[in-house]
Formats: C-alpha cells, structure tokens, sequence
C-alpha cells in the first residue's frame, strides 16, 4: 500500500484575513511616526519637529479614521467586544491618571483607546440587535451622521461651507459632555477622539465587517496571503505596541535632546 501526500486546503471562513492586520499595521506605524514628531514638537521641542506636525495634520487625521474603521471592521469577528471595550476603557482611564500626573499640559482626556474602549462596549451591549439591521441602509445612515458631525468640535453640525448649524450655547457652557465632542473654547488635550463624530465610523464599520464575515469564501486571494509577516504581527499585536511605543518615544526623544545638546 502506497502512501499519497494530501494537501489539506483550510476553508476561508477559517482562515484569518490578513490584509486587516496589514491594514492595521499601517496605521499603527503611522500613528507611532506622528507621535514621534508630536514629542519632538512640544516636549523637546524642535522647529523641525514643529514643521513636520504642521505638514502632517491633514494625513494624521486620515490615519486615525483608518484606525477607527478598522477596529470597527474587525469587532464583527470579536467573540466579546463588552470584555475588550472594558480593558480598552482601564487602559484609556490610567493613560489619562498618568500623564495629568506627569503631563499636567500634555494630558489625555477621552483618547483614542477610552474612544474605542466606549465604542465597543456601546457595540457589545447591543450587537445581537445591530446586527439585524441592513447592511446597506446602516451604512448610508453612519456616512451622513458622520459628515454632518465631523465639525461638531467647531461648535457646529452641518458641512463647512454647505450649511453650518451652530450648537445651543448650553451643551458648550462646560466641559462636562466633552466624550460627546462638546467642548467649549480652550479645551485641551493632546489626544482627544469624541464619540461624536467618530463613533458613527467605528458603527459603520461594524457592518462592513458583518457583511465580511458572510462573504469569506468570496473574498479574493489576496486578504488571506501574508506577503509582510513583520506588518501583520505588528497589526495583530496593535493594543501592546500601542500602549509602550509612547513612554519608548519620550525615552527617545529625551536621549537625542541630550545628545544633542552635549
């Protein structure tokens, strides 16, 4: 009896779409460059640094709804969104505690990870419910209220240079609701992502990757290979590296500055 070599071929919906943490990957890159410049911006600070944060505005801002989206994309495939929303929410609430404590100026209200961390809890709590809705009509429903809520940090809903709606003086008057994106003039914090408008492009998200998980074995070949396994692994391991690349870029930025001024 001869013995003959069978290629099991696993079935897509089993398999892990790896353009998501390629995707992601990038972002975070991305998003640890800025950081950089930022810190040598403000903490250092340098000219350089600030030239290169005024150029990177506009493409930072892009990066963070590609973050944004991705992570909504990728809690349809979560079994526990409540269980990561809340370790998101720990982890946002001691960034902020840390840096008031040691960044009194430079300090993190509502971030990106308690901005996630409340989106997925909103998501979790909800989801079997959500998910029901059409795919088609949700996702047209998150687009415009994301549009019209993008300048809300502005003091108004609408598109700029459309229509502009100003907010009621009385959700402006304090800080209280600024998780919701209703902040008053002179409200700081170094990474501040609202629920409005961001929330609606987490939302959104969700559907796409709904509607991901039902068309798996239709996806092209390409969302399975792993052409760059050091971007995926830095994709799927995106909370961890998150959370140590910014006490390690200060370390760095303070050691160059050193340098520097030896």
């Amino acid at each position: 009896m001869t013995e003959t070599n069978v290629q099991v071929i696993e079935p897509h919906h089993k398999k892990r779409i790896v353009l998501i943490d390629n995707l992601r990957g990038l972002a975070l890159i991305y998003m640890v460059f800025f950081h950089f410049i930022y810190d040598m911006a403000y903490l250092v600070p340098t000219e350089w640094g600030r030239a290169a944060l005024a150029a990177n505005q506009d493409i930072v801002i892009f990066d963070t709804a590609s973050f944004i989206l991705l992570a909504g994309i990728s809690s349809a495939f979560s079994r526990s969104n409540l269980k990561r929303g809340g370790r998101l929410l720990a982890i946002g609430i001691v960034f902020t505690l840390v840096t008031a404590f040691i960044f009194p100026g430079q300090a993190i209200y509502f971030g990106i990870l308690q901005l996630l961390g409340s989106c997925m809890v909103l998501y979790g709590a909800f989801e079997n419910r959500l998910c029901k809705l059409p795919t088609v009509v949700m996702l047209a429903v998150c687009a415009v209220i994301f549009a019209l809520t993008f300048n809300i940090n502005d003091g108004y809903i609408g598109v700029k240079g459309v229509f502009e709606i100003d907010l009621p003086e009385q959700l402006l008057k304090n800080n209280l609701l600024y998780p919701y994106g209703f902040v008053k003039g002179g409200y700081a914090s170094v990474d501040y992502e609202p629920l409005l408008p961001w929330f609606f492009l987490y939302f959104g998200g969700t559907y796409i990757g709904g509607f991901i998980t039902r068309h798996r074995d239709s996806l092209p070949k390409f969302c399975y290979a792993n052409p760059l396994p050091p971007l995926s692994l830095i994709g799927r391991h995106s909370l961890l590296i998150y959370v140590l690349h910014q006490p390690i870029i200060m370390g760095v930025v303070y050691i160059i500055n050193f340098i520097t001024k030896i």
